[in-house]
């Protein structure tokens, strides 16, 4: 079985961990060995199997998902001096327009549709609030903001939906307006990675970044078995679930990158609505054919909660979703329900 391997040793800030997805071995017949890479980037993992009888074809198509990934990663990290958003964030604060690429553009304007159809819980221009509570950092040492610095940001609340354009020339209605894509960058990675792939003659591939993933054609015919871990016990699969040709799945959740303050649990994933980290539920799984709006839609029902993720669900047209809420009770829709196997 040929390995390739090609790690990336250079320190990087952790802005993407892994959650909630594993790749599990299945009993299909091996017709064709796997191409493998392991490449550290986004302070995660990334895996990249691929299933492509010629190698170096295959291994050509991983070196050009990992120059893309090391380029991706500069230009798209939030707090990465000299990146694009970096440089939209300072033209925003000094109330300045900016010019920016047409891909920039596009994916903006697609996030701001996320963030309407979530109702605002999903929102990367809430980058601002995110340094409030000193998320964005390596390690936490706290403390929390206060109600009153909370409410400040609320009064203004700044949201992506300030941002509109007149060509590619970017305007912010709200100086407050800090982008963060911490959200929905790494499906944007894995649907980009896809794609490279896709145009190199390969037909079937997965690649996973920190746990959340997407396919490409089948496993030697057969589906892709993944399995979700059990937020109280991470090291076993609470849920398996066949993955078919074409489709990402995602998992945000609250129990491996989180925060103690004075005995106060506080999860990573704030909610923009009342300047808070989420609560309610520990994991939130979604399956879709775009891993961009899984990713986004993962974040919005973590934070929507049990009373709210329904709602949600609706609103931004999704079908396969599965939660785990804070005492380890499965909430899933019933397209899901058909497609996992509780464990």
């Amino acid at each position: 079985m040929p390995i390739h391997k090609r790690p990336q040793t250079r320190h990087l800030l952790p802005w993407i961990l892994s959650f909630g997805i594993l790749l599990l071995s299945g009993c299909s017949s091996q017709n064709t060995p796997p191409t493998k890479a392991t490449i550290v980037v986004f302070g995660t993992l990334v895996d990249i199997t691929l299933y492509h009888p010629d190698v170096k074809q295959a291994e050509a198509a991983i070196q050009q998902v990992e120059t893309e990934f090391l380029r991706f990663h500069k230009e798209w990290h939030a707090w990465e001096k000299g990146g694009i958003i970096g440089k939209i964030n300072k033209a925003i604060a000094h109330s300045q327009p900016i010019n920016v690429p047409l891909s920039v553009k596009e994916f903006i304007i697609k996030s701001q549709n996320l963030t309407r159809t979530s109702q605002k819980l999903f929102d990367p221009g809430i980058g601002k609030l995110i340094e409030l509570w000193g998320f964005h950092q390596e390690t936490w040492s706290g403390p929390p903001p206060s109600e009153e610095v909370i409410q400040h940001w609320l009064v203004q609340r700044p949201s992506l939906l300030d941002i509109y354009f007149d060509g590619l020339t970017l305007y912010s209605k709200n100086d407050q307006v800090q982008l963060d894509f911490g959200g929905n960058a790494k499906g944007l990675a894995i649907d980009m990675a896809l794609d490279i792939i896709a145009k190199d003659g390969i037909h079937s591939a997965v690649v996973n970044i920190g746990g959340d993933m997407k396919t490409l054609g089948l496993k030697n015919g057969q589906p892709w078995s993944v399995g979700i871990q059990d937020p109280s016990n991470p090291s076993n699969v609470k849920v398996a679930i066949q993955l078919n040709a074409n489709e990402s799945i995602v998992t945000s959740g609250t129990y491996q990158r989180y925060f103690e303050w004075q005995g106060q649990h506080y999860s990573h994933i704030i909610n923009p609505n009342t300047g808070y980290p989420a609560q309610g539920f520990t994991s939130v799984t979604v399956l879709n054919k775009d891993a961009t709006t899984a990713d986004a839609a993962a974040t919005a029902l973590l934070i929507a909660g049990p009373d709210n993720w329904l709602k949600i669900v609706k609103s931004m047209g999704l079908t396969s979703v599965l939660c785990i809420d804070n005492q380890g009770k499965v909430l899933q829709t019933k397209a899901m329900a058909k497609r996992s196997e509780l464990l």
